[in-house]
């Protein structure tokens, strides 16, 4: 989750990272917890009920049986049932991961690294002399989210296991000590341990479970029950004075409101829960449009956001406190944008920096919290019971995303078109790219995600390259660089959008930069129909020089496919996989325009790839469909996308234009006339 120049020379940047590393890690006199014996009983509330024989010691100078008397009281207190034990909720315990854990055998972002027997928590494999893996600072920043301990946590409460409960005392007795909390301020850096994020994620998923698990454990030395409750005091201070924004924020707040709930003995606790819930209030006018999108425009995000949008009210539930009415009122447009966004197979178009998203296991959640929601009821039930949505292609207006559908069943055709601002956090350079997905298959596909490293295939993913979109002169995109709150749009967007039972219509508009230096050679104007009986898109690409010279254009369709029928001559490609559904594309055809095929290739440019899935390294090739045409005048590329779903429909033969009309015509003969459909 960096947004790193690339720029930046790799092994310069390694020897900087590598002095940071140095410096954050060299001092042996600096170790945690900062918080001291006298200074964590100081910050007990004496008003909390069940202190006073804690408070009674304390204030008689005996801090030692205080001490004790706190660790006993953490380890007996009761907690309202399964609150925080996450390990209920995924029945399924990876014990050879515990295993490995227990030899320091570490997995991160899919990279293993073994330690010996010391843990070195600001290490990081991508970065270590002579190793040959891209960088990739997320490595050290993830293992410290501890998610490896929660694998302890697990195996241990499936088996009752106490080598689990030991490993995880000298653990994290290691890393409290090794890793004190920053003292001038939040530390965002390569290699930090707290960064503000990690902070957040720690106290809202990993320590809850861990903490609830491990404390009645007689492995767990109260020495080590103590130095719990000072970091995560050290943690709810370090959450309260140093909010960031995005989605960072609401799992900042996410954690400080955990805080303040799994301490409520600690005279802070009421301020972090208040604040907490003020600012996550607050983000859910901020940071989420009237439209229901998240304002990084990942579907992956959003949902990153709304479930740290919905830790507080689980765990206030959980412990009988109150949140604002208005809380829950503005949660349910963050649901209903699942839905809408949602594809036929129940997952979310792979925009920006996404990933798969249970939809069905989100609207469920919707439901529980809104039953009158009747759509979200006949998703979660596959239509047995509900009703389904009140209708199916969906704009969103100042996302700028637009969906077409044919219908709500899980065989639809579906298109998704990006037509709004470059987004708060995660963008691609994508602005007017499209996916297809119909009769359960994914058909046009776009690059997704990669790990967050510093990798060509990185580079490949964040760029035009990877998308459904038009090069100029054979650059792409460029909206990177500004300040990101001028990517926050403020009022609805000027783009075209129509639907009715016949056909849908969008319009959208690229005239920013293109290319290194962000020029601005050309306007891109994209109209997409959906003819809904004929169940087949229209695509009609307009390019403008803006300096009079001519300009050679580019027009991308990524194939997710093994075998391809090319018709050079007319420029037609057929996907030909057996027992799925395929794809037609059918441009319009003239003298002026060529057709290539680019699969696997690495150089000038990387083009036709397709990632493994977010955060993960490894791409395989796929073919991509590139036309080209070459002119200094305004020109257009036609084109027609047909999903075919059992290989006997009726195809599309050619496109032809004359006097402003655009007839799409059949190889039986029969024609449509598209021009009425566009504005």
């Amino acid at each position: 989750m960096t947004n790193l120049s690339w720029k930046i020379c790799v092994c310069t940047l390694v020897t900087l990272a590598n002095s940071v590393y140095a410096a954050d890690t060299a001092s042996t006199t600096d170790h945690g917890p900062r918080l001291s014996d006298n200074e964590l009983l100081g910050s007990l509330d004496p008003n909390f009920p069940a202190l006073n024989r804690i408070i009674a010691f304390r204030d008689r100078g005996d801090a030692s049986s205080a001490l004790s008397a706190l660790a006993a009281f953490v380890r007996t207190r009761e907690e309202p049932a399964d609150f925080g034990q996450k390990a209920k909720r995924e029945p399924y315990v990876d014990k050879s991961r515990a295993e490995s854990v227990l030899n320091h055998q570490f997995v991160v972002v899919g990279i293993p690294h073994t330690f010996g027997e010391d843990i070195n928590w600001g290490f990081n494999p991508t970065t270590a002399l002579g190793s040959k893996l891209d960088r990739d600072h997320e490595w050290t920043w993830q293992l410290n989210r501890h998610g490896a301990w929660v694998t302890l946590a697990r195996a241990y409460q499936a088996t009752g296991d106490e080598r689990f409960a030991r490993e995880f005392d000298s653990q994290f007795s290691d890393w409290v000590k090794e890793c004190p909390i920053p003292v001038n301020g939040a530390n965002q850096q390569p290699y930090s341990k707290w960064r503000t994020i990690e902070a957040g994620i720690r106290m809202s998923w990993t320590w809850p479970s861990i903490f609830t698990i491990f404390r009645k454990s007689t492995s767990i030395k109260d020495e080590t029950l103590i130095s719990i409750i000072k970091s995560m005091v050290e943690h709810g201070r370090y959450l309260r004075r140093y909010p960031t924004s995005g989605n960072w924020l609401t799992m900042e707040m996410n954690g400080l409101y955990h805080v303040g709930v799994l301490l409520p003995f600690v005279r802070d606790a009421s301020d972090w829960r208040r604040f907490a819930v003020s600012r996550l209030l607050s983000e859910l006018d901020t940071q989420v449009y009237p439209d229901g999108a998240q304002i990084e425009l990942t579907p992956g995000y959003h949902n990153v956001a709304l479930r740290s949008f919905l830790g507080p009210v689980d765990v206030a539930e959980a412990y009988q406190y109150h949140l604002p009415d208005e809380y829950l009122a503005k949660l349910v447009r963050m649901f209903a944008y699942n839905m809408w966004v949602m594809r036929p197979d129940r997952d979310t178009p792979r925009w920006n920096d996404s990933w798969h998203v249970d939809v069905v296991g989100t609207l469920r959640r919707g439901l529980a919290l809104f039953p009158h929601r009747k759509d979200f009821q006949w998703i979660v039930t596959d239509g047995q019971d509900g009703n389904p949505p009140d209708h199916t292609s969906h704009f969103f207006p100042y996302a700028g995303q637009v969906v077409m559908r044919y219908d709500w069943e899980r065989d639809s055709l579906f298109l998704g078109f990006e037509a709004g601002p470059f987004g708060y956090g995660h963008q691609h350079e994508d602005k007017l790219g499209i996916v297809i997905f119909a009769y359960g298959k994914e058909l046009l596909v776009e690059g997704g995600s990669y790990a967050y490293d510093a990798s060509k295939w990185r580079r490949y993913v964040l760029s035009s390259y990877a998308h459904n979109v038009i090069l100029v002169d054979g650059q792409g995109q460029v909206r990177r660089g500004l300040p990101r709150q001028q990517y926050v749009g403020k009022e609805p967007l000027d783009v075209a959008f129509h639907s009715d039972e016949h056909y849908d219509y969008a319009r959208g508009v690229y005239e920013q930069g293109f290319g290194e230096k962000a020029q601005r050679p050309a306007r891109h104007v994209r109209e997409v129909v959906f003819l809904k009986k004929a169940r087949i898109f229209f695509i009609r690409d307009t390019l403008e020089s803006l300096d009079g010279k001519p300009h050679f254009y580019q027009a991308l369709f990524h194939l997710d496919t093994l075998h391809l029928d090319v018709d050079k001559e007319r420029g037609i490609v057929e996907t030909q996989d057996s027992d799925t559904a395929n794809i037609r594309i059918v441009p319009l055809s003239d003298r002026e325009l060529k057709t290539n095929i680019i699969q696997g290739q690495e150089a000038p440019v990387v083009q036709g790839w397709l990632p493994r899935g977010h955060g993960i390294r490894g791409v395989r090739p796929i073919p991509t469909v590139v036309y080209e045409r070459r002119s200094a005048n305004p020109i257009r590329f036609l084109t027609v996308l047909q999903p075919l779903q059992d290989g006997t429909e009726d195809r599309v033969l050619t496109i032809t234009e004359k006097d402003r009309s655009i007839r799409l015509m059949y190889v039986n003969g029969q024609s449509i006339d598209v021009s009425p459909m566009l504005r």
